[in-house]
């Protein structure tokens, strides 16, 4: 140990997705719930749900992986201007998306509650929401207590994946999960024949270890990236999730369940809609793939 704070020289944390919150990037005129709302693309504004009266977001910056909040579509600062309707929606919602948590996450515990005003702390108090912090035992370690930095497990949108295939799930009754599974050096997708891998649903498990458990020993690197379904969540009733991975398959282990496709055959493949989904969602992870 080194010096009188006891940390050890030249270790480093990365955390690249809160550089626009340490930065101090201007925020986007207006509240930030309403402009979300306006958005035509809810993976990229982080809805994994929208209600009647409420929806459902991730927070883009998060106290734990899994961080939700469920807010009103009116904007208001209280509750109490809030239909009744409007309320036992965000309860019932609330109460869903703890058990969804829960699968999803594996959390062993949840924070619930809201800050009404900003001297009760709200960040945004001009539009009421609750608050879903999922809890592990012994997250809060060290460095949030010591050295007031919060380090998550993974990127916010891998989580929104998980959490938006949990939710598409649930909505269409689907019992297959497609994958998007592209080549870690970019040169192309895996197919299972002529098509996208459908993986079938495990009972008692989330989409995304369904999907991980069944293609995980056939492959040397699994990297679960982002939401491929459709941007909009008034699809997610219509269709089957769809989650992204950066895969590379196992050599040396008999044959393998899928095979390399380029971007160019996948286009004929696949026909034009569908690749449409594959470009879109290359452009919403900003992926490094050759021009689409």
């Amino acid at each position: 140990m080194t010096g009188e704070s006891g940390f050890l020289p030249g270790q480093r944390l990365w955390t690249p997705w809160r550089l626009s919150y340490v930065g101090g990037d201007r925020p986007s005129p207006g509240c930030v719930f309403c402009g979300a709302l306006e958005g035509k693309d809810d993976a990229i504004s982080l809805i994994v749900h929208r209600g009647e009266h409420t929806f459902a977001i991730m927070n883009l910056f998060p106290y734990n992986a899994g961080h939700l909040m469920v807010v009103p579509y009116s904007h208001t600062r209280d509750l109490t201007d809030l239909t009744q309707p409007a309320r036992a929606e965000m309860a019932e919602l609330t109460a869903s998306f703890c058990a969804g948590l829960r699968l999803v996450m594996g959390c062993d515990g949840l924070n619930i509650g809201m800050n009404l005003g900003s001297a009760a702390g709200a960040g945004i108090a001009e539009h009421v929401h609750q608050h879903i912090v999922p809890r592990w035992i012994g997250d809060a370690n060290f460095m949030p207590i010591v050295g007031g930095v919060k380090v998550l497990p993974e990127l916010v949108p891998a989580t929104y994946a998980k959490i938006r295939a949990e939710v598409a799930r649930q909505k269409s009754g689907a019992d297959t999960v497609k994958l998007v599974m592209i080549a870690p050096d970019r040169a192309g997708l895996y197919f299972a024949g002529d098509d996208l891998p459908a993986i079938p649903l495990t009972d008692g498990a989330s989409v995304w270890k369904s999907a991980m458990n069944t293609i995980a020993t056939e492959s040397t690197l699994l990297e679960l990236l982002g939401w491929a379904g459709d941007a909009s969540t008034a699809a997610d009733a219509l269709e089957p999730p769809v989650l992204a991975f950066s895969y590379s398959p196992r050599m040396g282990n008999g044959t393998s369940s899928f095979r390399l496709v380029s971007f160019e055959h996948a286009r004929t493949l696949l026909g034009e809609a569908q690749f449409t989904s594959v470009v879109e969602l290359v452009g919403r992870l900003e992926l490094d793939t050759p021009k689409l």
